[in-house]
């Protein structure tokens, strides 16, 4: 994991992000030059049970399903030996009958759980917001776009780890859209606010943020129209009205944009709502 202390990277890391990869001492390496299917899936089934031990029986399920070879454990131990040739001993403890992730081989998401906290933390102390602004970018840069594993789409055994991702996804651009509101970059708020609610139309966090951007760039127009969608998706899918925070800013949008010549919205002032 990542040190509270400092960022100073540590010289391995599994990737899961995407398609497995692994990058140690600065080199990328991925595909066949990590092993065989079978040693790539083990490493992956590792990394997704980062702090935990994996039973062999466990694995063997993962690797062979219901036709495990004669001396399985055995095969799983010779697996074991070859990503730690190429890898290096540190990259897996443990012997039979079980195995996990050496102490110091970071996972990245879990460094991206660990940012996006910090983030957080960032916005609940107020402290400086381009300071949340830069741990929010760093995690959503290791999570945007791609799915977990994605080279494993139909594996039961990713979907923790795809759950986890979606959460902090969602989370690390929520943290982005409200830094960069506090920061003036109202058009990034704006991006990831519109990616957040492609992902979940009923995300009513990324709504409000959503329509304050739009407000502090005097389109009172397209702030309307983000919570007109969302209270027409809330009425349809759970037949709610938004919440009150949520109509609290739409009120705000209402209110402060009621120009004397309502034919020219481009001369209506810019004003921030507080995030």
């Amino acid at each position: 994991m990542l040190s509270h202390q400092t960022d100073a990277l540590r010289p391995t890391q599994v990737r899961i992000v995407g398609t497995l990869s692994v990058i140690r001492a600065d080199e990328l390496i991925a595909g066949s030059a990590i092993g065989s299917r079978k040693a790539r899936t083990l490493l992956a089934l590792l990394a997704v049970n980062r702090r935990r031990h994996v039973q062999a029986d466990r694995a063997i399920d993962v690797l062979w399903g219901g036709m495990p070879p004669v001396k399985a454990l055995e095969a799983v131990a010779t697996l074991v030996s070859r990503l730690r040739g190429v890898l290096g001993p540190d990259v897996i403890v443990g012997r039979r009958p079980a195995y996990r992730l050496g102490d110091s081989i970071r996972v990245d998401l879990e460094d991206a759980a660990w940012l996006v906290n910090r983030a957080e933390s960032h916005a609940v102390l107020r402290t400086t917001p381009a300071a949340a602004l830069s741990s929010a970018r760093r995690a959503l840069n290791i999570l945007d776009p791609s799915d977990v594993l994605a080279d494993e789409p139909t594996a039961l055994w990713v979907d923790p780890a795809r759950s986890t991702h979606r959460d902090l996804l969602r989370r690390a651009r929520i943290g982005v859209a409200r830094a960069a509101l506090k920061t003036g970059d109202f058009r990034l708020a704006q991006v990831v606010t519109d990616a957040a609610l492609e992902a979940d139309c009923l995300d009513e966090a990324a709504c409000r943020l959503r329509m304050m951007a739009f407000h502090a760039t005097a389109e009172p127009a397209k702030a309307l129209a983000t919570y007109e969608r969302l209270r027409a998706a809330l009425a349809d899918d759970l037949g709610v009205d938004p919440a009150q925070a949520t109509r609290d800013v739409h009120l705000s949008v209402l209110r402060d944009f009621q120009p004397a010549d309502k034919h020219h919205p481009d001369e209506w002032p810019i004003r921030t709502l507080r995030v």
